[in-house]
């Protein structure tokens, strides 16, 4: 990186860390519980089926980390915010892990009157038989 422009350097690191700062979870939790009671599995030699399953995953912002339904703990490769202009959703969080494994989640209650839950699903995929793996959760804060 070029040090002869210092004002370029000070904006490059206040968009990113303005960027980071603007996760909409935070606002009312760095700690969140993830539910889903179904699970949607696609194999590589049928089509994909609806199973039902409960489970619980756990979302720790602070600690960059999740621990999944099987109670192991995996690393958040990054997470971002995502806005779409005209859209219905006011906007979507993605979360990205280091198994390659996708949530998206967006706030049930855009304004935050009613409730504080965020909806989304999980994806995972696979790399034998199953080829994916899809969870509906519903996320709820941790006071």
């Amino acid at each position: 990186m070029d040090l002869k422009h210092p004002f370029l350097v000070a904006l490059l690191l206040a968009t990113s860390t303005a960027n980071a700062a603007d996760n909409p979870m935070w606002r009312t939790s760095l700690l969140w519980t993830c539910t889903f009671s179904t699970l949607i599995r696609c194999e590589r030699s049928t089509d994909c089926a609806s199973h039902s399953g409960d489970g619980t995953i756990k979302l720790n912002y602070q600690g960059n980390s999740l621990v999944d339904h099987t109670g192991r703990s995996h690393p958040i490769k990054r997470h971002y915010v995502q806005t779409v202009a005209g859209s219905p959703i006011g906007s979507e969080v993605k979360i990205e892990l280091t198994t390659n494994e996708v949530i998206w989640l967006s706030a049930a209650d855009r304004g935050g009157t009613f409730s504080d839950n965020w909806t989304g699903a999980m994806v995972s995929p696979g790399v034998g038989v199953i080829v994916q793996e899809l969870r509906s959760l519903i996320c709820t804060p941790e006071s």
